[in-house]
């Protein structure tokens, strides 16, 4: 289906280094010659971007993840208000922006599309609009998307009904509010009436029928760290991909905690031994909170095999290097780099488990994450290990959080215990 509209704001990598202001658009023709048609009938269109990209840049110094989630909230927004409300955002009213979040819950099928794509394309040296992007995209699972490069199928956006989740629907409240909060301060709008439009929102339900958490059973996770060593002794190319998913799991990680960032890079040195002995790894954590996680003696097995595999390769090894570096150059890796690996690990125990029969428990290993490592170990270790300590090593800020994750949201186990009751 047809779609005129145009991206605004581009990935953090470029947008921080623009200047604030109307020459924001300079090196992007299209999205500038979109605006150009727009002030006609909104001539305070310009006071809409840098209002916004003022906000973007202020609540995005945080990390970049926290500028990608704001970015696409804001610019859906903007979208929306500019072609479809027909308003500036400094003109819209309660009823307005309830009708936005009508239109959040269920958006037209023309800007959906079937996977996510980039903004903007560099042709001849300009950032030209990605005739491929949408402000929505389907979420098509791993075992799906696989299944389509398989038969060279992919899902037409125009005949899927998209509706966002009710943990989407709270993103999109959570940020409007953030930027409308903005706004009232810099004097832009007069107030902020998001929260009343969200406590009678009828897309925010409590509760839920479902919150099982995505993990591996103890059987795939066997066959997944037995296929890696099987592998690493085989080939020591493999022994960064058993370190990984073994640090993952066992250190309840999550994938960017492992990867360079701007603000935080992995090294050795993070590895650390206090005055008692114990062992530990200091990592940089979501809401750039820096943690220390205890180590077990099991996992030193790991790093040791690891690190006299670097020492091999590398004779001018130290502390400073990368906790995972690249094979080939130099330094650490990015997380989709990471996931590549673990993706890796996942494949090759597929095919074991398949091959042996395993046909039920193999289906998993194709929906699975990285991210279902960090939930394998913990909920392995909720019952054995005290509440605070876990939430400590989770990097959970309270041991509510860890409590409703890992032990009331336990489907599985809850289902088991269910079965026995009596009439």
């Amino acid at each position: 289906m047809k779609f005129d509209l145009c991206p605004i704001f581009d990935s953090f990598e470029h947008f921080s280094k623009l200047p604030i202001g109307l020459t924001m658009l300079n090196e992007y023709p299209d999205t500038k010659l979109f605006i150009e048609n727009l002030k006609p009938e909104l001539p305070s269109i310009i006071d809409d971007i840098i209002q916004s990209q003022s906000f973007l840049r202020s609540y995005g110094r945080k990390s970049e993840a926290t500028y990608r989630s704001y970015r696409n909230e804001i610019e859906r927004f903007l979208l929306w208000s500019w072609t479809i409300a027909k308003k500036t955002i400094n003109s819209l009213s309660r009823q307005d922006l309830e009708r936005y979040f009508d239109f959040l819950n269920k958006p037209p099928k023309s800007w959906v599309s079937s996977s996510v794509h980039s903004r903007f394309v560099r042709i001849s040296g300009e950032l030209r609009k990605n005739e491929k992007w949408r402000p929505f995209a389907l979420k098509i699972s791993k075992s799906d998307r696989k299944q389509q490069l398989q038969t060279s199928i992919t899902p037409d956006p125009s005949k899927i009904a998209h509706q966002l989740s009710g943990e989407a629907m709270k993103i999109c409240f959570s940020a409007i509010s953030s930027f409308y909060d903005y706004l009232t301060y810099e004097g832009y709008t007069f107030g902020n009436p998001i929260p009343a439009i969200r406590k009678q929102s009828p897309y925010l339900l409590k509760g839920a029928t479902q919150t099982a958490i995505k993990r591996l059973s103890k059987l795939q996770w066997d066959y997944v760290l037995h296929c890696c060593e099987i592998a690493a002794d085989k080939d020591v190319k493999y022994e960064r991909m058993l370190f990984l998913v073994a640090l993952l799991k066992t250190l309840y990680l999550r994938v960017s905690e492992l990867s360079v960032r701007k603000n935080w890079n992995p090294i050795w040195e993070h590895f650390w031994i206090d005055n008692d002995g114990n062992q530990w790894l200091k990592v940089l954590g979501k809401g750039n909170k820096i943690r220390d996680i205890s180590v077990p003696n099991a996992l030193l097995h790991y790093i040791k095999r690891y690190q006299n595999y670097r020492i091999s390769i590398s004779p001018r090894f130290t502390s400073k290097d990368p906790i995972v570096s690249k094979n080939r150059g130099v330094g650490g890796m990015s997380s989709r780099q990471l996931r590549n690996i673990v993706q890796e690990a996942f494949d090759i125990a597929y095919e074991k488990m398949l091959s042996e029969g395993h046909r039920e428990e193999s289906k998993a290993l194709q929906s699975a994450t990285t991210h279902w490592l960090r939930h394998t170990g913990a909920s392995e270790d909720i019952s054995s290990r005290p509440l605070k300590h876990m939430a400590d090593d989770l990097g959970h800020s309270s041991m509510g959080t860890t409590d409703q994750v890992y032990i009331k949201s336990d489907m599985k186990e809850r289902a088991a215990t269910g079965k026995s009751r009596k009439v």
